[in-house]
């Protein structure tokens, strides 16, 4: 393999967490003052505290994703043993095109 994949899966992914988490958060942020809501729920806000911890998670993976965008993830085989081992073994063999 050369190069480095495009493909981050943690931006879309993060981007869904956030923006269901914002949803979610804003939904009990505007229904906190409603007690008959969260009667089962033993008066806890359970929308406003899931909202705002999928918010946190999805604003993690974004951050993380712009934070390692543009690092390479896979290096030439010249550049550790393995790699050089391989491929001496596939030149010796006559599997090296």
């Amino acid at each position: 393999m050369t190069g480095t994949s495009t493909l981050d899966i943690r931006l879309p992914i993060g981007g869904l967490f956030a923006v269901l988490g914002l949803m979610l958060a804003g939904y009990g942020a505007i229904t906190s003052n409603d007690p008959m809501l969260y009667q089962r729920s033993q008066a806890i806000n359970i929308n406003l505290w899931w909202g705002l911890i999928m918010l946190a998670f999805g604003a993690g993976l974004l951050l993380s994703a712009t934070f390692y965008a543009g690092k390479p993830t896979v290096r030439p085989a010249s550049q550790s043993s393995e790699g050089v081992a391989t491929e001496l073994r596939e030149h010796q063999t006559g599997l090296e095109q």
